[in-house]
C-alpha cells in the first residue's frame, strides 16, 4: 500500500526544493493502462521551470498572484520572470542540450553571452503613458505647424488680393483701377474700359498669387485653361450681348448679339 504525503509535509517538502545547489526534480509521465512504466521527460527547477529532455522548450509555472500581477502594452499581457533565474535557465538550455540544431545553438549562445543586451524590457505603465503623451504632443505640434503655414499662405494671398482691388492708392496697377471688378471664377478681377489713344476696348484680367518660388506658380484648372487661350494656345471670343424689352407689354423681350469679336 502506497503511503500518501500529508498536505503539511508536502508544503515542507516543496520549500526544500528551491535550495541553491540542490539537484532538480525529475519530471515523469505514465501512459494509462497496467504495466506502463513512467518515462522521464525532463527536470523541474526552482519549483517552476521545466526543462524538457531533447527539446529547446521551457515550461513556466506561475501562481495566482504572479498571474494577476501582469503588465500590458497594446494587445499583449506580460508576466515577469526574475532576471537571475532567466539567466540560469538560459545557461542550462545552452550547456545541457547538445542535440539541438546549429541554429538553436547560435541563438542560445548569443543570448547567454550577454543576456542583458537581448532582453526587451517591458515598459512600465507610467512610461507607456508618458510615451503616448509625447507622441500625442508631437502630432499636435505638427498639426499646429501645418495650420500656421496654411494661415500664413492665406494672409499673404489676401494681401495680394487687396492690392489688386485698386483700393490702395500707392500701389500702381497697369490697368484702369477705377473699373476693376471682382470675378466669381477664373482670375480674381477684371477691368474693362475703352482706350481713346489706342481706339481699343481693353479687357484686362487680374490674378494675384503668393508663391515661395515665382517660377513655379500654382493655378486652378479654370485659370490654366483661360491662361492658355490668352497665350495663343486656344481661342478668345469677346461678345457684346444685350437684352432688349419693348414698351409694348405684349411683345417678348429679345436677346441681341449686336457685335461679336474673335481673337485667334
Amino acid at each position: 500500500m502506497r503511503k500518501r504525503i500529508s498536505r503539511k509535509n508536502k508544503t515542507k517538502l516543496l520549500r526544500t526544493i528551491d535550495i541553491p545547489g540542490r539537484s532538480p526534480l525529475h519530471l515523469k509521465v505514465q501512459a494509462p493502462g497496467r504495466g506502463q512504466k513512467p518515462e522521464n521527460i525532463g527536470e523541474l527547477h526552482h519549483q517552476r521551470y521545466a526543462l524538457f529532455t531533447e527539446t529547446p522548450h521551457v515550461g513556466v509555472i506561475f501562481d495566482l498572484d504572479e498571474w494577476l500581477s501582469f503588465t500590458t502594452t497594446d494587445d499583449n499581457a506580460f508576466i515577469s520572470i526574475p532576471i537571475e533565474q532567466f539567466k540560469e535557465i538560459t545557461g542550462k538550455l545552452h550547456t545541457n542540450q547538445d542535440e539541438k540544431s546549429k541554429e538553436y545553438k547560435r541563438i542560445y549562445s548569443k543570448l547567454y553571452q550577454n543576456v542583458d543586451e537581448v532582453i526587451k524590457r517591458n515598459p512600465s505603465k507610467k512610461k507607456s503613458e508618458i510615451q503616448l503623451l509625447k507622441d500625442k504632443h508631437e502630432r499636435e505640434v505638427a498639426q499646429l505647424v501645418e495650420k500656421n503655414l496654411r494661415l500664413e499662405r492665406l494672409v499673404h494671398g489676401l494681401d495680394v488680393d487687396i492690392k489688386l482691388s485698386g483700393l490702395l492708392p500707392n500701389f500702381q496697377i497697369p490697368t484702369n483701377a477705377r473699373t476693376i471688378q471682382r470675378l466669381p471664377s477664373g482670375p480674381d478681377y477684371c477691368s474693362i474700359y475703352y482706350d481713346d489713344e489706342k481706339n481699343t476696348m481693353m479687357i484686362d484680367l487680374l490674378e494675384g498669387n503668393f508663391a515661395s518660388d515665382i517660377s513655379n506658380i500654382s493655378y486652378t484648372t479654370t485659370q490654366k485653361s483661360m491662361k492658355k487661350c490668352i497665350e495663343g494656345k486656344g481661342k478668345v471670343s469677346v461678345r457684346w450681348i444685350e437684352y432688349v424689352e419693348s414698351k409694348d407689354p405684349y411683345q417678348e423681350g429679345k436677346w441681341i448679339i449686336s457685335e461679336t469679336g474673335k481673337v485667334d
